[in-house]
């Protein structure tokens, strides 16, 4: 038989109504907002930190927005190094020292190289992209870093985000990691002022302790109102703490633009051992952002823009050469002949030929082949310019006309290179053709102007190793005496 039980809140006394078929009786709540606890629902929320080192579990909800929609986020990757060759990118990086060096080995970037104890000396590497830090997003940086032994007095080590400043002095802005007599502290900089605070041991008796040459990834995150400091020893990423906005500050950093940087500085008097700062790699990256990058566009901006990439030719990838013309020659189908541009892109001069079924090469590049120093990109290639004009003397008794192609992805400079198991012969796409009637003075563009491809969707990639060459063909020609084509080649290219 059915039990009769009266319902009553313990608190209100009121008793709960029953339906006409015997059910209890539910009233909707139609304003669940305003009246939360009228109705059965979830509460979310992720763990953010299990409290190792600051002993306080750190939880944190998601966040929806007014069309109800939850908010969710990406990293765009801002710049990303691995300090795995031996010379300075110095499109890159910027390094200043006094005294005190920074030495560029397979594997690591070792600040005072030569192991100094001298008071007032200074190393650091710093890049020279700026990073954004705005808005609701996070500005973060992860560096890989070990220290040769434990602190030592008067030595200073900082790394992190923000101006760096003189090589000798404290880092005039930014959100950072110092490494000082007194152990790990976090740091935060507003043009100047410093809140510091140490990173705590799990049990709260001392500074965080390390153990000499292993690397850590140091791990920083920069927000408007906050900045949180963590630590990844290899078992897992544990919060070492936070610092929050100071009261009489309108930000975190007085600069809206900052560098990556690591330095090391032995100051008030001389260092009490030797102590060496090791940086394996490092990312920057903006959390929290809705904009898209393609990947070479994504490339371009961590290896550099038409300029040599870390472990490779430095500088501009073009031949061309600061207020000097080029001196004329002529192409080769199976090399690239002395004077005509062997970078990607730049200037050149052709000397003027009779008509041939023969292409030349008018500019070649390889691709720097992959090698435990050198990172393996491939080039993507988005499109090209080819502008040309007529020197020297004025086209004589017959038209010159040049048919143009782009070779590509040939393992061997030549262009008479075969397929084969271990071989690839080039991809050809052809770019145009340019023609200059009789007559046509020196200084004459072809009749139709300067060449130029997108190849927008449906880019050419190259790979490691492999070559690209502009190649031209003369279909009308005569050998005229002085008679010059010079031409500017710029290919639209990305890394990858």
């Amino acid at each position: 038989m059915a039990l009769d039980s009266i319902i009553r809140g313990s608190t209100s006394g009121t008793g709960a109504e029953v339906a006409g078929t015997n059910q209890l009786k539910v009233i909707p709540e139609n304003d669940a907002s305003t009246n939360p606890d009228n109705v059965g629902g979830v509460r979310i929320f992720v763990e953010n930190d299990q409290g190792l080192i600051t002993g306080v579990t750190k939880l944190a909800s998601p966040e929806i927005d007014v069309d109800y929609r939850m908010r969710v986020a990406q990293d765009l990757i801002l710049d990303d190094e691995v300090f795995d060759y031996t010379a300075q990118n110095t499109g890159k990086h910027l390094y200043q020292n006094t005294t005190m060096t920074a030495v560029w080995t397979a594997g690591q970037l070792t600040l005072n190289g030569a192991g100094i104890t001298t008071t007032t000396t200074g190393a650091q590497v710093a890049t020279y992209a700026c990073f954004p830090n705005n808005g609701t997003n996070t500005l973060s940086a992860d560096v890989e870093i070990a220290f040769s032994a434990q602190p030592q007095t008067n030595t200073f080590i900082e790394f992190g985000l923000g101006i760096p400043g003189a090589q000798t002095a404290a880092p005039s802005d930014g959100v950072f990691l110092r490494l000082n007599s007194a152990g790990l502290q976090m740091v935060t900089s507003n043009n100047g002022t410093e809140t510091s605070i140490p990173a705590p041991l799990a049990d709260g008796a001392g500074v965080w302790a390390y153990t000499n040459d292993k690397k850590y990834q140091f791990i920083i995150y920069q927000g408007m109102t906050k900045a949180v400091f963590w630590v990844n020893d290899g078992t897992g990423t544990i919060e070492l703490g936070s610092i929050p906005l100071p009261a009489s500050q309108g930000r975190m950093t007085m600069s809206q633009g900052l560098q990556f940087f690591v330095k090391q500085r032995i100051v008030g008097g001389a260092a009490g051992g030797v102590i060496q700062a090791k940086v394996g790699a490092y990312c920057v990256r903006l959390g929290g952002s809705n904009l898209t990058s393609t990947f070479s566009t994504q490339g371009n901006r961590i290896y550099g823009s038409y300029q040599g990439a870390s472990g490779g030719t430095m500088g501009s990838l073009a031949t061309y050469v600061n207020s000097t013309n080029p001196t004329a020659a002529a192409p080769s189908n199976t090399a690239l002949t002395a004077n005509l541009p062997g970078g990607l892109g730049g200037q050149g001069a052709v000397i003027a030929a009779v008509a041939a079924a023969t292409d030349g090469i008018w500019s070649s590049y390889q691709v720097p082949a992959l090698t435990v120093n050198i990172a393996g990109r491939r080039l993507v290639l988005r499109g090209l310019k080819l502008d040309l004009v007529n020197l020297g003397a004025a086209v004589a008794t017959t038209a010159t006309t040049i048919q143009f192609s782009l070779a590509f992805g040939h393992t061997n400079v030549s262009l008479a290179t075969t397929e084969a198991a271990a071989a690839k012969a080039p991809r050809r796409l052809p770019v145009g053709i340019a023609t200059w009637p009789v007559g046509a003075a020196i200084g004459a563009q072809p009749q139709a102007g300067p060449i130029f491809i997108d190849l927008g969707d449906a880019p050419a990639f190259v790979n490691p190793g492999e070559f690209v060459a502009l190649v031209g063909k003369f279909l009308v020609g005569t050998a005229t005496a002085s008679q010059v084509i010079q031409f500017t080649y710029t290919p639209i290219y990305g890394w990858e």
